[in-house]
């Protein structure tokens, strides 16, 4: 019976589990994390529902991975290791990457067709490249080729100080800062961000927040019915544009800017792209510099599955 290789992406609702052959993934499943009491028990039903042989497997996970600790999900009763699936799932080599490394490690194999270009910079082979994901929270990764090989750097980038650049900006982190000790940039270019951008304008306008989530206030913004989610939308796109201008300054990712998360691709179509550009590449004395580096859309549905599909065909050679 042939043996195959298995990619999974775990998020704190849904598990997705597919095949990959090379950085190409097939049979993909869905399933609900609660439906299971483990991962394990999760792979265990992918495998034997598909009658399968696993070699080996590459699973991403939204959090911090060790291949060698225990990962605890925050959101499930769930905590495994590398080694825990070898042994349940008969499994001969199990990798554990972070989510966001699954996706940089997607970015190479990603075609037109799975994006949509944003800039008309034509970028350059064999340079960096950058990967940032406003949605729950705001994942950042880079990818760095070498030799025919690539290596995701991966941190915490989310995390570091929102740095505003207009006086509106210094208005909405004035608010912030009267409901936290710290200002992140995540603090704003996230689903809550966005809320968070949102209260922050009602109070300097003295007028009542409605209680709006996220997909409320883009809502208000496709459909042009709400200023005040208009006006939030619009300056948190400002921000995300000037912050991935501030990603090609700290590593010129030449070889590209990738937008990846839940949030743009919703909204993209009405988005004001020669403005972002402009708000991208407004550097002062650096606007050329940073122009260099085109800018991407992701709206390939399964950048992880595909990235560690990638990333296990990578670790074999």
């Amino acid at each position: 019976m042939q043996r195959n290789h298995l990619v999974a992406d775990v998020g704190g609702t849904n598990i997705r589990i597919a095949l990959a052959n090379q950085s190409e993934i097939k049979h993909i499943q869905t399933f609900e994390c609660a439906e299971f009491p483990s991962l394990e028990a999760a792979i265990n039903h992918y495998i034997k529902e598909n009658k399968l042989i696993i070699d080996k497997a590459c699973i991403c996970i939204a959090g911090a991975v060790n291949d060698n600790e225990d990962v605890k999900m925050t959101n499930l009763d769930w905590r495994f290791s590398a080694h825990s699936i070898e042994q349940h799932c008969n499994i001969n080599t199990v990798h554990l990457i972070n989510d966001y490394h699954a996706i940089a490690m997607s970015l190479p194999y990603l075609t037109p067709s799975q994006l949509i270009k944003m800039s008309g910079a034509k970028g350059q082979d064999n340079a960096p490249k950058m990967v940032c994901g406003p949605g729950t929270g705001l994942g950042i990764a880079q990818l760095v080729p070498i030799k025919d090989h690539y290596h995701c750097i991966s941190g915490e980038g989310g995390h570091i100080a929102f740095a505003p650049t207009t006086e509106r900006q210094i208005q909405v982190l004035n608010y912030l800062f009267s409901q936290h000790e710290r200002v992140s940039i995540e603090r704003l270019l996230s689903g809550q961000g966005i809320v968070n951008i949102y209260q922050a304008l009602a109070a300097q306008a003295k007028q009542p927040a409605q209680n709006y989530n996220a997909k409320d206030i883009t809502e208000g913004f496709i459909q042009k019915s709400d200023p005040l989610c208009i006006e939030s939308t619009e300056l948190f796109l400002d921000i995300l544009a000037q912050f991935l201008g501030d990603l090609v300054l700290m590593n010129g990712a030449f070889g590209g800017v990738y937008i990846a998360g839940g949030i743009m691709p919703r909204i993209i179509k009405h988005v004001n792209v020669e403005k972002f550009n402009q708000c991208y590449a407004h550097k002062g004395r650096f606007r050329d510099y940073v122009s260099q580096a085109p800018l991407y859309l992701i709206t390939e549905p399964q950048p992880g599955l595909i990235g560690a599909a990638a990333y296990l065909y990578q670790s074999i050679d």
